[in-house]
């Protein structure tokens, strides 16, 4: 059995401090077995994902079936729903491991693909950056969460360091924001990502106060065993980012 190797500790503004550590190549459930994690921000893609890989685990620990109840609602939000949502599904499961699970977007998602992109080659920082500060948002202040644990939200091999950064940042910008909800850790965790990808997280403590959060217009939309939370910016481009 693998273990987390730490890496880096985010320090907001008000002295809270959230270890940032990462797992290659395990999956959501023996981190969850370890004790390392209560929430799964896990991206919409099915088959040979990490989501693919932990449905079985989703299933039994959340005590909601997968086939008939999850499989739908996620497919709809990444191939049909053409809004940038977060699907949020709690557990049902009062011994279970994980409080729920975030399902998120991805680079394949229709809400994605349809965005305008800066033309620059990489990825769209604002999407990442919203859609992170928002699943944080939602699993820790309606769930409580406190060890937050993460798997790439691109297709396998396209994992971008900036989509890294792009979550460290969200995490510290809402330490910051929201000192009493900040997670203790944060696991980056399953295939396609590796430690090189994560270089640029180190450099977020020395670079605390040159940004700062914008905050979004959120929509939450209670629907079959899950709630949707639609994010909208407008637009409107966060004050830390060069452009996207």
């Amino acid at each position: 059995m693998t273990s987390l190797t730490k890496f880096a500790v985010l320090r907001s503004l008000h002295g809270t401090e959230t270890e940032i550590s990462f797992d290659f190549p395990t999956f959501f459930a023996e981190i969850a077995e370890r004790g390392d994690t209560d929430l799964a921000i896990v991206g919409s893609e099915d088959g040979f994902s990490p989501l693919g890989a932990s449905k079985d685990f989703f299933e039994q620990d959340l005590q909601i079936p997968y086939r008939s109840i999850i499989k739908p609602l996620v497919e709809w939000n990444h191939k049909e729903n053409p809004r940038i949502s977060l699907l949020a599904i709690k557990s049902k499961n009062p011994n279970g491991l994980l409080r729920g699970i975030v399902v998120a977007p991805t680079t394949n998602s229709i809400s994605y693909r349809n965005l305008r992109h800066s033309g620059k080659g990489g990825p769209l920082r604002s999407f990442f950056y919203n859609v992170t500060y928002e699943a944080l948002v939602f699993a820790t202040q309606q769930w409580h969460a406190k060890r937050i644990s993460l798997s790439h939200l691109s297709p396998s091999g396209s994992f971008h360091p900036d989509i890294a950064t792009c979550h460290a940042e969200a995490l510290a910008h809402f330490c910051d924001d929201e000192p009493l909800h900040a997670p203790s850790s944060f696991v980056f965790c399953g295939c396609c990502i590796n430690p090189k990808h994560l270089e640029g997280i180190k450099a977020l403590n020395s670079e605390a106060d040159l940004t700062r959060h914008r905050t979004i217009h959120v929509e939450v939309e209670l629907v079959n065993h899950a709630t949707l939370v639609h994010l909208n910016w407008q637009n409107q481009l966060l004050v830390h980012q060069k452009g996207s």
